[in-house]
């Protein structure tokens, strides 16, 4: 089956998923909550649910979801390997 080019605008959307997939994942497997990860980025558990919901991106209502250094104490905290950090960096 032939592979269909994606807009750059749908690739950053299927990244975003990706990562918002990944983070919820294995915060499963670490046993952690919203809440710990809101407490690591000093924001309300509220504002991490919003982040964490890839139709709030669809609607383009955001750009982001993280800023880098949020990115980057995510990674620590859920102990992302190097080549997870490449990959989910690549927006």
């Amino acid at each position: 089956m032939p592979r269909v080019a994606l807009s750059p605008e749908q690739r950053k959307r299927h990244k975003i998923k990706d990562l918002t997939e990944w983070i919820n994942g294995r915060m499963r497997s670490k046993g952690l909550a919203q809440a710990d990860i809101a407490k690591a980025l000093n924001i309300s558990q509220e504002a991490v649910s919003i982040r964490l919901n890839p139709k709030t991106y669809e609607r383009n209502i955001r750009a982001d979801p993280f800023r880098y250094g949020d990115l980057l104490i995510i990674f620590k905290l859920l102990e992302a390997t190097p080549e997870e950090k490449e990959r989910l960096l690549t927006l």
